[in-house]
């Protein structure tokens, strides 16, 4: 197992280096392999004008122009995939990546005809410039054909990408795998402290019975704290829940929030939109935000308080928004400010990057003695 560990933390550290010189130095030299390699097996190509500084120059240059084409390529995916999904996404990738390959190789095979002399040049480099330097006529089918050669260059780009996707594949199983670890010790420890739960409830309901005679709102109390265990027991085992449930379950807790400090808190809860039966969210999302702020708006001091929460349900999408009061003791405030993007936070924020990858936005702002939360994602159906 320990070795199994290791492997993985290689692996890790070979793809995340740790220091951002360390990084740079990998991207250095994984280029400057890229640029000799593809120049040492374009040399054959080049016979007797191998010698030749210009055209050994201007073979430099048309390697060379890969790496700010994978770059801006690499940025523009990563703006575009925020926008697009599926099959719209990959037509609007291969078209941006056609452009700007033609921008690159016209620059280049521009600057190679004014500054070196295309005459200069093998006679397999000046057919690929005439193709770009030829006036454009979208009548002449001959004038399309440099676009084949566009696509057909897309395989230089092939090795970076491998390496980005390896990448993103080691970075995703490692976070998945840290989830799943946290997940199992948090249920090993809830293991060791669990009694039977029908024997809790048993009790429970011994208890609510006695009460009630006595106190409806604390046998009201009772039966809440009750049917909030049961659904955390049994509801929750899942990774992904029915937002119908998810909200249900969220209600029940302010409700019994409510009945604790309706004196000094003041709860307002809002839903909007149709919930569909097929709509489901991670499970437990919603209450981790909704327990943070009573733990750290309402319960971390004596004085009033409020809580505002909001629900808006798209036919796709789900906006989350909940705000609660920051104590005003210089103490718990300190405390709170300390606590604010603590082990809740951390955690749900991770679920969502792994749920989610590029589809969320988690947004937390602090001001005018206000803590606000909001996410929106999308709905699983």
């Amino acid at each position: 197992m320990n070795s199994i560990n290791q492997d993985k933390s290689f692996v890790y550290s070979l793809f995340f280096p740790r220091s951002t010189r360390l990084r740079v130095f990998y991207h250095i030299s994984f280029w400057i392999l890229f640029i000799l390699l593809h120049n040492a097996y374009a040399i054959p190509t080049l016979a007797s004008k191998a010698g030749d500084p210009k055209v050994n120059l201007a073979g430099f240059l048309y390697f060379f122009k890969i790496i700010p084409e994978y770059y801006l390529c690499a940025g523009l995916y990563n703006f575009l995939s925020r926008h697009f999904k599926g099959l719209f996404l990959g037509l609007i990738l291969l078209v941006t990546i056609i452009v700007v390959k033609h921008f690159f190789s016209l620059a280049l095979f521009l600057w190679v005809d004014n500054s070196l002399g295309l005459e200069n040049m093998p006679v397999r480099f000046q057919l690929a410039a005439s193709l770009y330097l030829a006036p454009f006529d979208p009548r002449n089918i001959n004038s399309w054909l440099v676009f084949l050669y566009d696509i057909s260059e897309i395989e230089l780009l092939l090795l970076p990408a491998a390496f980005k996707v390896a990448k993103y594949a080691v970075k995703e199983n490692t976070l998945r795998q840290k989830l799943q670890n946290e997940s199992l010790s948090m249920e090993l420890r809830v293991l060791k402290t669990q009694i039977n739960p029908h024997f809790v409830f048993n009790v429970m309901n011994a208890a609510y019975a006695k009460i009630l005679p006595i106190s409806e709102e604390a046998g009201e109390y009772l039966q809440k704290a009750s049917e909030i265990m049961r659904f955390a027991l049994y509801e929750t085992n899942d990774e992904f829940i029915k937002l119908e449930k998810e909200i249900s379950y969220l209600t029940q807790y302010v409700e019994l929030e409510s009945i604790r400090s309706n004196k000094r808190c003041k709860i307002t809860f809002r839903q909007e939109g149709h919930i569909s039966e097929k709509h489901e969210i991670p499970t437990l999302l919603l209450i981790t935000l909704v327990e943070n702020a009573f733990k750290h708006g309402v319960h971390a001091t004596r004085h009033n308080s409020h809580v505002d929460i909001r629900i808006s349900v798209d036919s796709d999408s789900l906006e989350f928004e909940i705000i609660n009061s920051i104590p005003n003791q210089p103490a718990m405030r300190n405390r709170r400010s300390e606590k604010a993007g603590g082990i809740g936070l951390a955690n749900l924020e991770k679920r969502m990057n792994i749920y989610y990858p590029g589809q969320h936005q988690l947004i937390k702002t602090e001001q005018g003695g206000e803590f606000k939360v909001l996410i929106r994602l999308p709905l699983n159906s």
